[in-house]
């Protein structure tokens, strides 16, 4: 078990019984199976996103609290020790970036890949390995549609945002036809909402990502533009992302960046 998940798990133990709580009980009420919670306790079990959330809820906590250290809450775009470069990202190659100990440390994220994949390779490469190659295609070209209406949406296309479109692109590798680029390009034109999440986005680790992607392409130029924010809301609920999951993005983007209502 890596260090990083015994550490969440020793929260999980930690706040549950601060809480006053024993596993039989918070099972019967978020009505798990009996001995789900001492499964995923011990590591037997995964913790997907959405029951981490409900489990902390319940010991009036939150997520941030699952990766502290000593008990002492950090803010998960802090966390040192799951830091790494956006090349571990497969965005930029070599620069340290608010938001990549965010990404690396999404529970989602690491449930899909495993721990001890991160900074191994790209994380847009360990992602494409886990697909199948009509998937690969499939989830490439619309991040690819999805990124260009997204820097389309206020109306405004930056340099900087196409050079971070492109690069991500590149660490992709497929080769897109002349039909392709003519779907893409009306994205440009026309805010894209794909009809093939089975095949493009087909498990929540997918949907994450490119939720986290967008958030840094919005702020790649700067201060992210209501309409941008507006799109990345849409593209959310359309995929059919959790709310939890998005308040838990949104929640770390801006701490990351700095961003106070």
């Amino acid at each position: 078990m890596d260090a990083l998940e015994e550490r969440v798990l020793a929260n999980l133990v930690r706040l549950r019984k601060a809480a006053g709580l024993s596993q039989r009980q918070v099972e019967e009420r978020i009505e798990l199976r009996s001995g789900t919670l001492y499964d995923i306790e011990k590591g037997r079990l995964k913790l997907p996103f959405v029951l981490a959330a409900q489990l902390v809820e319940r010991y009036h906590s939150d997520l941030s609290e699952l990766l502290s250290e000593s008990g002492n809450p950090e803010p998960v775009a802090l966390v040192e020790s799951v830091e790494s470069p956006l090349i571990s990202l497969g965005i930029i190659s070599g620069a340290s970036h608010p938001l990549s100990s965010a990404i690396a440390a999404d529970p989602v994220i690491i449930a899909e890949i495993g721990l001890g994949q991160l900074g191994q390779k790209p994380l847009m490469e360990l992602l494409l390995g886990r697909l199948t190659e009509v998937q690969q295609r499939h989830f490439v070209l619309d991040i690819y549609r999805y990124i260009n209406s997204l820097i389309s949406a206020d109306g405004i296309i930056h340099a900087t945002e196409l050079r971070l479109r492109d690069t991500l692109i590149a660490q992709a590798q497929v080769v897109l036809t002349p039909a392709d680029k003519q779907s893409i390009a009306r994205a440009l034109k026309k805010p894209f909402l794909g009809k093939s999440m089975a095949k493009s986005l087909p498990r929540d680790a997918y949907r994450h990502f490119l939720i986290w992607t967008l958030h840094l392409i919005s702020r790649s130029d700067g201060k992210v533009h209501y309409l941008a924010r507006n799109y990345i809301a849409q593209v959310a609920e359309h995929i059919e992302l959790p709310v939890s999951a998005f308040r838990f993005i949104e929640e770390q983007v801006a701490i990351a960046y700095h961003e106070h209502n």
